[in-house]
């Protein structure tokens, strides 16, 4: 998927989880995310790319990429639920050194997961479970193509229903 489909997905995840308060075991409760938390949601949702040399963050952060490709070629290990989970303990482990709210770094790692399903949408799809199972989940729709930003564009515009009904009183 494109950046704008990942992001497109991103928004009516978080507006959906922003609007109902969702508890995780051992990070706490999701709702009402401050602009930190928001920040490490978006970081998530982005971070698996960091294994394909033309995405947004390869080009941002191009150490990290190096050191990535070393290890992994694009969606590897680092587009899997394993990978996002260890990442995440290690963001929640400095948080806590800072004594700051784990909830965060359940926020990176809800950002994380969306960008892995909206990966599997499409014919080359995701290991998921990889290193655990060499499974492959695939959907459908090719990266770049009309589908695919037809279906972003429908998902963006619900994410602004749900806020325009939940924010404003134009609905």
């Amino acid at each position: 998927m494109m950046l704008r489909s990942h992001l497109s997905f991103g928004l009516l995840a978080y507006i959906i989880l922003f609007v109902n308060a969702v508890t995780l075991p051992f990070l706490g409760t999701l709702n009402q995310p401050g602009l930190l938390a928001t920040v490490f949601y978006l970081v998530g949702l982005i971070t698996p790319d960091i294994d394909s040399p033309n995405s947004f963050i390869s080009r941002k952060v191009r150490a990290a990429h190096t050191v990535t490709n070393i290890f992994s070629k694009h969606r590897g290990f680092v587009h899997s639920i394993f990978t996002g989970a260890l990442l995440t303990l290690g963001i929640g482990f400095l948080l806590s050194l800072k004594e700051y709210d784990l909830a965060i770094a359940g926020w990176f790692f809800i950002g994380y997961l969306i960008h892995l399903l909206t990966d599997a949408m499409t014919p080359h799809g995701v290991k998921l479970f990889a290193p655990l199972s060499p499974y492959t989940l695939r959907g459908p729709i090719r990266t770049g193509s009309t589908h695919e930003k037809v279906i972003s564009l429908l998902v963006y515009s619900a994410a602004l229903l749900i806020i325009a009904k939940n924010f404003t009183n134009l609905l």
